[in-house]
């Protein structure tokens, strides 16, 4: 008994410091996730949809969907509690800058056609099943 004891205090003596390093030079995982986003400054057709964050090999992707229609993120950027990226929609390139605090992103997506919009955020509630 005392051997198993010993062997699992040893684990995690030496597994907690790796994952104290790792967190203070990634951020949150907790921003990864599916989102609903609401922008009603946006045109009408993408004043709702979807904001989806991952994080593969140490890349961020992020995806927008919006009316059955999927617009992949270009120059993904994550730093810290915030997230950046451009997608092109019809024809025009939209920049999206949005915090993430708790389950929720706030911030703009700014294009040269409609200007600066607003967009509040809330991550999806996953339904587990039992």
């Amino acid at each position: 008994m005392k051997t198993i004891l010993f062997l699992f205090g040893a684990l995690i003596v030496y597994t907690l410091p790796t994952f104290a390093l790792n967190l203070s030079a990634n951020p949150p995982a907790g921003m990864e996730g599916v989102y609903e986003y609401k922008s009603a400054e946006a045109p009408y057709e993408y004043q709702k949809g979807i904001i989806e964050l991952k994080k593969v090999e140490n890349k961020w992707t992020a995806k927008v969907t919006v009316n059955y229609q999927t617009f992949t993120a270009q120059e993904v950027k994550v730093e810290n509690n915030q997230v950046q990226f451009r997608i092109n929609v019809e024809g025009n390139s939209v920049l999206v800058k949005l915090q993430h605090k708790d389950d929720k992103l706030t911030g703009t997506a700014s294009s040269d056609a409609e200007g600066a919009m607003k967009i509040t955020a809330e991550r999806k509630k996953v339904i587990s099943k039992k």
